[in-house]
């Protein structure tokens, strides 16, 4: 199968503006992981879709790909969908581009469930919740899952309401994904829906006319740049955490 890896990015972040080019450490967020995708031995190309002269310049700078989609896209997926319409891929992964910890095993496992279920057509990283407050912070992402892995549903807030206290695991959605690239095509032909838009979940126009995503849990946390106070947590994780540091010092080169 022919991967091809697509990192939407944008200057105009309401809660951190020019986030995709701010400094983390020596390179530009957006490069952190564009380089990290590019060690995936399973992709084929790594793509930044961006509506930002300025991001794609520095993408280009750096000897990477850049493709210049429509500034009128609400959704991740939807610019995703424009950066690939004419890609012979078979296997789209979205990579959010303020995940400059991404593991680079991240996307084999993403790709797996293709590889062994050809019914497969989209595939949501989930990873646990650990600290119960995460559950009320609404920039994050909750999903429920049922006994296959397959996503019940997705919500900023604290779902699964818990009345009974049994041990009921806590997923968070970690903003990576694939699609099958027959399926992300028809996707973006979807109606949107209420609840994706009331959410700002665009997986939910997946839920909500009914097709299956495959939830693949993922046993690490995931650490994003959301904020500007982020940067320093990830800076030091960087320079602190000998597996992440490797992975730096390679990207970096």
């Amino acid at each position: 199968m022919k991967v091809v890896a697509v990192i939407p990015a944008r200057m105009g972040s309401s809660r951190f503006p020019g986030k995709p080019l701010k400094k983390i450490l020596d390179l530009p967020l957006v490069e952190h992981v564009r380089r990290r995708a590019l060690l995936c031995k399973t992709v084929n190309d790594v793509v930044v879709a961006t509506c930002d002269q300025e991001i794609m310049d520095a993408v280009e700078d750096a000897g990477g790909k850049a493709v210049m989609t429509s500034d009128k896209h609400e959704r991740c997926t939807d610019r995703v969908e424009e950066a690939v319409r004419e890609s012979d891929a078979d296997i789209v992964i979205v990579l959010q581009g303020d995940e400059p910890l991404l593991g680079i095993d991240v996307i084999d496992k993403l790709i797996a469930p293709f590889v062994e279920n050809r019914d497969v057509l989209c595939t949501n990283l989930l990873s646990i919740i650990n600290d119960e407050a995460d559950l009320d912070d609404r920039d994050i992402v909750k999903a429920v899952i049922n006994q296959k892995n397959n996503v019940l549903c997705f919500s900023r807030a604290g779902i699964p309401y818990r009345r009974s206290k049994i041990d009921c695991p806590l997923y968070r959605q970690t903003g990576f994904s694939a699609f099958r690239k027959s399926f992300l095509d028809q996707f973006s032909q979807l109606t949107p829906t209420p609840l994706e838009i009331s959410e700002s979940v665009d997986f939910m126009r997946i839920l909500e006319h009914g097709f299956p995503i495959c939830g693949v849990i993922y046993e690490q946390t995931t650490i994003g740049v959301d904020r500007p106070d982020d940067v320093g947590i990830v800076e030091n994780i960087l320079l602190k955490d000998p597996q992440q540091k490797k992975i730096y010092e390679m990207i970096s080169q």
